[in-house]
């Protein structure tokens, strides 16, 4: 094979790649340009939300998480102090036994009524994330 043969196809193969990097780099520029605007379009929907200013929209919003608080949190912890009322949690119980290689462990979901004012792990990070909320926002308003 001759020297220009061999430098007509290694310029080929070159030109290819090199069209196909750059179709590629395009096709990366142009889906960084719809993820932007999408996310300006996002952002604008958002900050819209954020500004409404209708009274209704805004009483909605609030009894919508406050009935959820209500509803989740006090209820809960709440009706045992006055009625006879079981609060059942949901337990993961283990059981079976583990042999040398072998293992027969399973675990089932059970129901289980207690009795009292049970305090879960989602009480505490709920409760947790609120007075963040609030802390966090007194923080950042204050001069």
């Amino acid at each position: 094979m001759s020297w220009e043969i061999i430098n007509l196809i290694g310029s080929s193969i070159v030109g290819a790649y090199m069209r196909i990097s750059g179709a590629r780099a395009n096709a990366q520029a142009e889906m960084q340009k719809m993820l932007i605007q999408r996310n300006n379009i996002d952002e604008k929907s958002r900050k819209s939300i954020r500004e409404n200013n209708n009274q209704f929209f805004m009483q909605t919003r609030r009894i919508i998480s406050l009935s959820i608080v209500f509803s989740i949190i006090l209820i809960p912890s709440i009706a045992p102090l006055f009625f006879d009322v079981p609060i059942y949690i949901q337990t993961e119980v283990t059981g079976g036994a583990d042999y040398f290689i072998f293992s027969t462990e399973y675990t089932n979901i059970e129901w289980k009524a207690v009795e009292g004012i049970p305090i879960l792990s989602y009480h505490k990070d709920l409760m947790i994330s609120v007075v963040s909320l609030y802390l966090g926002s007194s923080i950042a308003s204050a001069k």
